[in-house]
């Protein structure tokens, strides 16, 4: 299945505040899992006039079950 989150990528590149906007499974734990996930990726940051901003992205993680 798929969870689908909604994050800020900071300035610095890494990612700030995320929410769940598709839930797969809250009781098993998988949208924290993929919450857990997204905090740790690094992006190139969004730039606006040159500079680095924060920017609103749309993530999406498939889970496969084994």
């Amino acid at each position: 299945g798929i969870v689908s989150l909604e994050c800020v990528v900071q300035a610095d590149g890494t990612v700030g505040r995320c929410d769940v906007t598709r839930s797969l499974d809250p009781t098993f734990g998988l949208d924290q899992e993929a919450l857990r996930a997204a905090r740790q990726w690094r992006f190139r940051p969004g730039t606006r006039f040159g500079e680095p901003v924060a920017v609103l992205v749309s993530i999406e993680l498939t889970f496969t079950l084994r």
